[in-house]
């Protein structure tokens, strides 16, 4: 599908860049859990160990996305323009949601059948009742406070429920108004910081029961940061120049690596995504190459089914490698090897399921309800 609305390329890439990060931090942690070393521990770095911010940036990259995509449309909250939009986000999200929690339960019941010893203990996670609130998009409404199933799914389930929230919200703060835009911000900032205050170590890494609200203030956000991209397009300004870029992603990794104060990259994440938007330089021209492209249109694949590989991963470990090589810690190499290995399964798993699960449901779907949107779906 070609789109109709001004397509900002540069942003499809930094999901997909964005989406390995967050296997790498999902990596680490389940080598952690084993009493394995952190990827970057002897550099004393903790850019991986805070990859779970990167959540928070896909929830201001979807904000400033969905305001792009449906602003205007959504001035109008006729009752079909609303239909439209929530069938479009459903059958964007849904159906692969569906695809990997039956490839998570037939992964199970492969594991009872096989080792049934050791898979009481995964029973005790993946459990029945679990299930049906992850297959419903309800992990972040407090009914559980502990990880099971595919648990990077519950930041879907937080977008999902955003999405409705965007409703309202979208119209609310999509009018250039600079006012707005700076209370909108302010306040969207001072709920993160009331949210690292929740958790015991000061952290936006919340999830059971304030996942949809930190979603909520992330893509708030966003939509700001798409206020101040109508105002800066098509003007010469700083934000399109290559060397901020280069210091905006400096002063981001930075932040991230020295493992400073959560809430002091959320700017930065704002500040990355905007200048993104804007650059038509160097850093346009490298995003916008083949394989970058590529990876972010499947990133959501990735970001959905790389917990399928990772639990093969635990698996492993606990039933071949330390048993095998008790006491033994994993080598840089080792770790390389591991890392290679998995990416290429999820990455190769994830071609495919957004080429025959993904697109082929949405095209599906919309023709049920004999409803075409003309824009792509970006997020």
């Amino acid at each position: 599908m070609k789109p109709t609305i001004n397509y900002i390329s540069s942003l499809t890439p930094l999901r997909g860049i964005a989406a390995l990060l967050v296997v790498l931090f999902h990596y680490q942690a389940f080598s952690i859990m084993h009493g394995f070393p952190g990827l970057l521990d002897q550099l004393n770095s903790q850019f991986i160990t805070k990859g779970y911010l990167w959540v928070d940036f896909f929830f201001i990259l979807s904000g400033f996305v969905i305001s792009h995509v449906y602003g205007e449309k959504l001035k109008n909250r006729s009752s079909s323009i609303v239909k439209n939009y929530l069938w479009a986000r459903f059958s964007r999200l849904y159906p692969l949601h569906i695809f990997v929690m039956l490839l998570l339960a037939i992964q199970m019941i492969g594991l009872n059948l096989l080792y049934p010893v050791y898979a009481v203990g995964w029973n005790a996670v993946n459990t029945f009742y679990a299930f049906p609130i992850h297959l419903f998009f309800l992990q972040t409404s407090g009914l559980i406070d502990s990880y099971s199933w595919n648990v990077a799914s519950w930041s879907v389930a937080a977008e999902w429920w955003t999405y409705i929230v965007a409703i309202g919200l979208i119209p609310l703060l999509n009018r250039g108004s600079v006012r707005y835009t700076i209370l909108a911000f302010v306040l969207a900032l001072s709920g993160m910081v009331f949210i690292t205050y929740q958790t015991p170590d000061y952290t936006l890494n919340a999830i059971f029961a304030l996942g949809t609200v930190r979603c909520i203030f992330g893509f708030t956000i966003g939509i700001g940061l798409y206020q101040a991209y109508k105002s800066l397009l098509n003007r010469k300004s700083i934000w399109a120049k290559d060397w901020f870029l280069y210091v905006i992603l400096i002063c981001l990794i930075a932040i991230l690596n020295f493992g400073i104060y959560d809430v002091v990259v959320i700017p930065f994440f704002g500040a990355f995504i905007l200048c993104t938007s804007l650059n038509t330089g160097l850093p346009y021209k490298l995003l916008n190459t083949k394989p970058l492209v590529f990876l972010g249109d499947i990133s959501y694949s990735i970001y959905l089914i790389h917990i399928f590989w990772l639990f093969f991963y635990w698996m492993w470990l606990d039933l071949y490698y330390i048993p095998n090589y008790p006491g033994v810690m994993p080598a840089f190499w080792d770790n390389l090897l591991w890392i290679t290995i998995l990416m290429t399964l999820i990455i190769s798993t994830s071609a495919f399921t957004y080429k025959f699960v993904e697109l082929k449901a949405q095209k599906k779907l919309r023709q049920w309800i004999q409803t075409k949107p003309k824009e792509v779906i970006l997020d």
